[in-house]
């Protein structure tokens, strides 16, 4: 298994206190998706469950890694977790 997954992202630990996910820049349906992708959905339920085509969802997540700087869905999520994303 590579251990390198989330070498050069921009949420390597330092230590310190989270910061906010970058809300500001999100909309609320993005919001909507990385809370669903942090439950562990795929994007056929992420679909189902927002009503929209399966190719909708990888639209907006291609969208949402390139407004977080992120590549892979597992990096959404860490980002989402380590920045203390409640979903809310």
């Amino acid at each position: 298994m590579d251990t390198n997954l989330l070498e050069n992202t921009p949420f390597e630990g330092t230590g310190a206190a989270p910061e906010p996910m970058p809300r500001m820049h999100l909309t609320s349906r993005e919001i909507e998706v990385v809370r669903l992708v942090v439950r562990g959905s795929s994007n056929t339920e992420i679909a189902a469950q927002l009503g929209v085509q399966l190719q909708t969802v990888k639209n907006m997540l291609s969208a949402l890694y390139a407004k977080l700087g992120v590549s892979t869905r597992l990096q959404l999520a860490v980002l989402a977790l380590r920045t203390g994303f409640d979903g809310a």
